[in-house]
């Protein structure tokens, strides 16, 4: 027997034309040749056409397909085969028509199909059928026409008297039985990861709403003990200025209150016949000197409430104006007063009288306000040692760079890399709420649209360097 023709290409092993596969029926010869051409073409096409390319053979093959299978069963009407043939050729028809619909449809669906196993399995099918069912088709039709009786025919006919072709066809009719098998497994298996997909998609939609919702009133919360920190920062500030307004406030009631007294001898000398001018002259140095004293520290007192109103104004709105750094540096350690009298801390301010900025000046407020309270709340705890704090800021090129340095504890590696994570405290329990730190950082880097970074070693102190635009009042937090 003649051996099949096999491609050398890689993608798919489709075959040539033989006189083998002539069943002597000239209409169904040319068209299967025109569907071992199609098969063919799809073969070559297979790894370097687009897939719209090869969707478009796929259905120009099952088209022809489904046209031969007519030809072919108009023929067997014909020739008045037998029925128990007709039927079984028939229904190998079927069987190829469902085959190459659900490959088609699960494309229309945008699944993936291996299409060297379609390959595969069309060619093997064609030779299949050619060598079996049409070539018997052939030689029944012929037997018929020579007067045998169709069932006849049908019983008498052997697809070859070589043995090789039915262990080949054997075969053949293995593999393609293996194929549909296959296929159907595939076919149920894609059906189930579909379900499950849906499944999986409704669940992450699901569970993607939870955590959206989680999520929002986790930010309404940070946003509560913000505002809590906040406040609680003016609270401290509102605590420091009523304890150093007391001072002056006490001073000038004391010298106003002498002046009165002074006041009293000077009218019960006035009303003596003799006035001693010596006497009187120095009851008048004392009623200026006490009327001094009130004023200066009255005038304190004015410039303590001048100072307190600033603070609070800008830490408690968000008003943008122009305001000056150096100024609001000394107005953020005049409100910690009462916290930073009570160490043995010196702090060093250097900033340029001139340097403005236009933009909220509560937000910046607030920064310096917890870098402070940072410091004293955990780099001079022990207020063991004479300790100090650097304030330097400097603008430059549309920028302003600020320095915040303190020469207490330090922090390990491992509280360097946390220290901006929210409600993360070293002093859980006493007081921390691990919050302050966080809150720089989101002013600096969301609000501002700047950076901060901090540098410590173990009892080498914190170094936190500062960087943001000199106009930041268009800054918003955009985050839902």
């Amino acid at each position: 027997m003649q051996q099949v023709a096999v491609s050398p290409a890689p993608t798919l092993e489709t075959f040539e034309w033989s006189p083998l596969f002539e069943t002597g029926l000239a209409e169904v010869d040319a068209q299967h040749k025109r569907l071992v051409e199609l098969v063919n073409q799809l073969g070559a096409d297979v790894d370097s056409a687009s897939p719209e390319h090869i969707d478009k053979a796929l259905q120009a093959l099952a088209e022809y397909t489904v046209y031969h299978f007519q030809c072919e069963e108009a023929i067997m009407d014909a020739g008045h085969v037998s029925t128990g043939y007709a039927d079984r050729h028939r229904d190998t028809h079927r069987r190829f028509i469902k085959q190459v619909s659900d490959w088609l449809a699960r494309r229309t669906d945008g699944e993936a199909i291996s299409l060297h196993q379609l390959l595969d399995f069309l060619a093997n099918w064609l030779i299949f059928h050619i060598l079996g069912d049409d070539q018997s088709l052939g030689r029944q039709i012929a037997a018929i026409s020579q007067g045998v009786n169709p069932e006849a025919a049908f019983a008498q006919d052997r697809t070859s008297d070589d043995p090789r072709t039915d262990i080949l066809l054997g075969s053949l009719r293995r593999l393609y039985g293996d194929l549909v098998a296959r296929n159907e497994e595939l076919l149920n298996a894609q059906q189930s990861l579909s379900s499950l997909n849906i499944t999986l998609e409704q669940r992450v939609t699901e569970r993607t709403a939870e955590l959206s919702e989680a999520n929002r009133l986790l930010r309404q919360e940070q946003e509560k003990l913000i505002g809590a920190e906040k406040m609680a920062s003016l609270g401290r500030m509102v605590a420091g200025f009523a304890h150093e307004i007391n001072t002056p406030v006490g001073v000038a009631v004391g010298a106003v209150s002498y002046s009165v007294e002074t006041l009293d001898r000077i009218d019960q000398m006035l009303a003596n016949e003799d006035v001693d001018e010596h006497a009187l002259r120095a009851e008048l140095e004392e009623l200026r000197h006490g009327g001094t004293l009130a004023l200066s520290n009255l005038t304190r007192a004015a410039n303590l409430v001048q100072s307190f109103k600033r603070s609070s104004i800008d830490q408690a709105s968000e008003q943008v104006r122009d305001f000056a750094v150096k100024e609001l540096i000394n107005d953020v350690l005049f409100s910690l007063h009462s916290e930073i009298k009570r160490l043995p801390l010196n702090i060093e301010v250097s900033c340029p009288d001139d340097l403005h900025l236009e933009g909220i000046p509560g937000l910046l407020n607030q920064v310096l306000n917890n870098l402070v309270m940072n410091a004293v709340q955990h780099a001079f705890e022990d207020a063991a040692r004479q300790g100090k704090i650097v304030i330097d800021a400097v603008a430059e090129n549309g920028r302003v760079r600020m320095l915040f340095a303190d020469d207490g504890n330090g922090m390990t590696p491992d509280q360097l890399a946390r220290i901006f994570e929210p409600f993360y405290t070293t002093k859980r329990g006493k007081g921390g709420s691990g919050l302050g730190l966080y809150i720089c950082h989101e002013i600096i880097t969301v609000r501002l649209g700047g950076t901060i970074h901090c540098e410590s070693e173990p009892g080498a102190g914190c170094r936190f360097v500062i960087d943001f635009p000199a106009q930041f009042a268009e800054q918003r937090d955009t985050r839902s």
